[in-house]
């Protein structure tokens, strides 16, 4: 939203009259459109209704205040300070509520002599939201404009809705991809009101764009009444990106890949020579010593390319050192570096050794860092380091490589802020070269993890060739993912840094299966609920084991189908994920089947599905035989034990 230049639909826009600065044109469309959709199109808002409106001095909320006082509405206003509610008064609202305390209920009951209000356009939470239905009047409308209740998922009651009341979620960023034609002719309509006066730009503050700090920290404040604005230089100095520009290598200099006798490394060796590198230096602790390697560099040669193939152990910096000496006595100008050298041994954090985690973070960390030191003097083309896209999310069972990998990327920023060159590519799994393609269960375990399809090392190098062409950029990482699939399987998509993604699974997949499946039961035998949860255990196990349904016997141990204690964490964050209780390892590793483990989970859902609150006091009251009056209730304390 800060570009000087976007792409968007027609739907989308509508002509600035030539009267407005652009400063009054931006704080038009998203908040009175919003609120045109909401009382016009959804609420069909009446002369004479009233109408609530909380945030009456935001911008969302005076464009509210117009549109209602225009439709002939009768405005209760409700804003935070004595200052903005003396605005909102001046602005035509014919009450004026204190936004942050409860007490607006009573005091619109007490005006309106007990009959409520008709429409309530609501940006509040929590409590407010149950004052604000108890107030509605028979066929009234609740206009929900707030996301946080949505979210986590907040729980109100059915009661108010007896008297006809309507409650409508609003999103006008979905009704925009969702509404195309709906939204376009909206936006239409809202014009008109502004082509004749009836309604007008909000009052808003500017801010130049070098002080945007100061903008959002004046907004986070609650300090602005109406919009806050950034406003753009006249000319901005834009960065010129040629389209299609491709690499071009010097045939002069030589370009060292280390791990570049086999896998992905030597088929980045290969794509150096296609882009005009005539001299490769290719590490590998031992050499080219194998059948692959041996042949690589014979077509190599045969194509006129020299090859250097020195047996080097990247974390061992004298064997290193002893390389660069030879490259600087052979008076061999150095192009660029590819660091691809890499090393898996997996295992949970628990059970990690030393030794695991020494040859995994050595391959990839010390031998990067090694690079380093030894080429801090020289001037690079490019130095790139070869990443994992698992730094955007951890993996379970990779704790030594995500580190090592995390370490180049902190790498990139260093050499960068030493005035050297540097980038990264965080790659996702690649199905056709490398230790994927050698190990293809440990290929089909990522990729059920993550979702989405592998890539292959063309289309990875493509990418490669994009970043080096723009020496500006830092890195960036490459992976197809399902974010449904990544929520399921991976703890750290709960973190606050995936808020967005996870808003917007919300929005765009279907019914959340947690509750579906809570929601399903009700009224279900014991019986059927544990075939329910052992077909669902099904579905998981043969998706992690990427095997049919039909082929998984429900009675046997799950290990002697072949899973390991990664496969078993996977299956125990999934369980989580889906039924909403947690379950030790152990019990999935001393001979639990399918069947055993719905037991245990039916067990504790059963445990703690329970009435919440003060009603679980009166199940719990009438499961032991005792009775306790409603209106003790909410007097009775509750200790752990109890």
């Amino acid at each position: 939203c800060f570009s000087n230049r976007v792409i968007t639909g027609t739907t989308a826009t509508a002509h600035k009259p030539k009267e407005w600065s652009f400063e009054e044109a931006a704080t038009i469309p998203t908040t009175f459109f919003t609120v045109y959709y909401a009382f016009v199109q959804l609420a069909q808002l009446q002369p004479g209704e009233r109408v609530l409106i909380h945030g009456a001095s935001g911008g969302v909320g005076i464009a509210a205040v117009q549109l209602a006082l225009h439709l002939g509405a009768e405005v209760f206003a409700a804003a935070g300070t004595p200052e903005k509610r003396a605005f909102v008064s001046n602005i035509g609202a014919h009450h004026v509520l204190d936004s942050r305390s409860l007490s607006f209920e009573n005091d619109i009951l007490e005006i309106t002599e007990g009959e409520g209000v008709d429409v309530v356009l609501n940006s509040v939470y929590g409590e407010a939201v149950n004052r604000n239905l108890s107030i509605l009047k028979p066929f009234g409308r609740f206009l929900e404009l707030g996301k946080r209740d949505f979210y986590e998922n907040s729980k109100i009651g059915l009661r108010p809705f007896r008297n006809n009341i309507t409650y409508f979620g609003i999103d006008a960023d979905q009704l925009l991809i969702e509404k195309a034609s709906l939204a376009k002719r909206l936006f239409k309509d809202l014009m008109v009101l502004f082509e004749e006066k009836e309604i007008h730009p909000l009052p808003h503050r500017v801010f130049d764009a070098n002080r945007i700090q100061d903008a959002f920290s004046y907004m986070q404040q609650s300090r602005q009444i109406g919009k806050v604005i950034v406003r753009l230089p006249e000319e901005l100095p834009v960065e010129s990106k040629p389209l299609n520009k491709s690499l071009g290598l010097d045939s002069g200099a030589a370009y060292l890949v280390t791990g570049g006798l086999n896998g992905f490394g030597l088929t980045t060796a290969k794509w150096l020579v296609e882009k005009g590198a005539k001299h490769l230096i290719l590490l590998g602790r031992k050499g080219a010593v194998n059948e692959t390697s041996i042949s690589a560099v014979a077509e190599f040669e045969s194509a006129g390319v020299t090859v250097s193939t020195p047996p080097c152990d990247v974390t061992n910096e004298a064997q290193l050192a002893s390389v660069f000496n030879d490259i600087s006595a052979k008076n061999i100008k150095l192009g660029g570096i590819v660091h691809a050298a890499t090393v898996f041994d997996d295992a949970l954090i628990r059970n990690l050794t030393t030794e695991q985690i020494d040859s995994v973070i050595g391959a990839k960390a010390v031998g990067a860092w090694n690079l380093h030191e030894q080429t801090k003097s020289l001037k690079l083309d490019f130095f790139v380091m070869y990443s994992s896209a698992t730094t955007l999310f951890g993996n379970p069972g990779q704790a030594n490589y995500v580190a090592a990998n995390y370490m180049l990327e902190n790498l990139t920023h260093y050499r960068r802020q030493l005035g050297l060159t540097a980038s990264y590519a965080a790659w996702g799994a690649i199905s056709d070269v490398g230790f994927l393609a050698r190990n293809k269960d440990t290929q089909d375990s990522l990729l059920s993890r993550f979702g989405g399809e592998a890539l292959t090392s063309q289309e990875a190098l493509r990418e490669l060739e994009k970043l080096l062409v723009v020496p500006t950029q830092l890195g960036k990482a490459y992976i197809n993912f399902d974010w449904k699939a990544i929520k399921r399987t991976m703890p750290s998509a709960k973190s606050l840094k995936f808020t967005q993604q996870n808003e917007w699974l919300e929005r765009h997949s279907g019914n959340d299966e947690g509750d579906d499946f809570f929601t399903h039961i009700e009224g279900m035998s014991e019986a059927d609920v544990q075939a329910l949860i052992a077909s669902m255990l099904t579905r998981e196990i043969s998706q992690i084991l990427r095997l049919s349904p039909d082929k998984i016997n429900p009675a046997s141990p799950i290990f002697d189908l072949g899973m390991d204690s990664l496969m078993g964490m996977e299956l125990l964050l999934a369980i989580e994920e889906r039924f909403k209780t947690k379950l030790p390892l152990m019990s999935l590793t001393e001979g639990g089947s399918i069947n055993k483990i719905a037991e245990k989970i039916y067990t504790k859902i059963n445990d703690v599905a329970k009435p919440e609150s003060d009603d679980t006091l009166a199940h719990l009251a009438s499961k032991h035989g005792t009775a306790i009056p409603d209106d003790e209730l909410a007097t009775i304390n509750r200790t752990d034990d109890e």
